[in-house]
């Protein structure tokens, strides 16, 4: 455990489940004695739902509130803030103490007008979708040169991503520490070498979750065998959420392909943090039913 008491943060899916659960004021009673920590992923998503279904989200989360709680900065710029403190200082760099607080969203969340700008909303549910869309898209796009590629090698694609993500990190100029590079560089706007991302990585394991989390898509929509392969199957802003895992003991979400997901990356970046489905964790707690 990280601390003394449990902590725990909620995907945007398990933050629906509570607000409508009749047992909600018990579940609430029973976080009170955990560390909650807001994903501002979630915060976004459940900001972009319609406002008469925003107004009951964000009033579960109030309820939240009032027990031990903080809220995280959205994933873009958690992993800037973790980049941007290796690359000023990687000798003392420590990725527990860098600062990931989202304070302004930790204020705001207590107030019942939090976020009412419907036309805002709206943007964020386009740009949410697009990113969806556009992320499987480009995989799938990119599968028949990857089959050719397979081909001319004689070679059968890997049936599970644990084997195609171990070809990956053992091939040279693999193209995960590429993808890797790119997130460090579009942060410095300077060139990395392969081996100071792999020694961040190591280093970091937020960002390593992300590395792991963001091939998932393109196994699965590139590589797998159809009808064949392992199906590890979730959308962006789900594997997005890779990045809280090492920051909290419990991970709750309440889509089945997340859970199957956000494990197979806990397990490849040797994480503690315990995956419970919603009712999986509600079933831990002493709640009346």
């Amino acid at each position: 455990m990280i601390g003394e008491i449990p902590i725990v943060t909620f995907d945007t899916n398990a933050h629906n489940r509570l607000a409508d659960d009749p047992r909600s004021e018990s579940i609430l009673a029973e976080l009170k004695s955990m560390c909650f920590r807001f994903a501002g992923l979630s915060i976004e998503e459940l900001f972009a739902a319609p406002s008469s279904r925003r107004d009951a989200l964000f009033a579960s989360c109030r309820k939240i509130k009032s027990g031990p709680s903080e809220c995280f900065l959205p994933s873009n710029l958690l992993t800037e803030q973790l980049i941007s403190a290796h690359f000023n200082d990687t000798a003392v760099f420590n990725w527990k103490t860098v600062d990931v607080r989202w304070s302004d969203c930790d204020r705001s969340i207590r107030n019942p007008d939090f976020f009412p700008d419907e036309s805002v909303s709206k943007e964020q549910r386009e740009l949410q979708w697009e990113r969806r869309h556009s992320d499987k898209r480009r995989f799938v796009e990119l599968r028949p040169e990857l089959q050719l590629i397979f081909d001319a090698h004689r070679e059968a694609p890997p049936n599970t991503f644990q084997e195609a993500i171990s070809r990956l990190e053992n091939a040279g100029n693999s193209a995960m520490w590429y993808m890797a590079q790119r997130y460090y560089d579009l942060v410095t706007t300077m060139d990395s070498t392969e081996v100071a991302v792999k020694e961040f990585a190591a280093a970091c394991p937020p960002f390593l979750s992300l590395i792991y989390a963001v091939f998932l898509p393109w196994y699965n929509n590139a590589v797998r065998p159809l009808n064949i392969g392992e199906r590890v199957i979730a959308g962006s802003n789900d594997l997005y959420m890779s990045v809280y895992l090492p920051y909290v003991d419990i991970f709750v979400s309440d889509d089945t392909d997340q859970e199957k997901a956000l494990r197979e990356v806990a397990r490849l970046a040797k994480l503690e943090t315990e995956i419970l489905s919603y009712d999986r964790f509600c079933a831990t707690l002493p709640v009346s039913v």
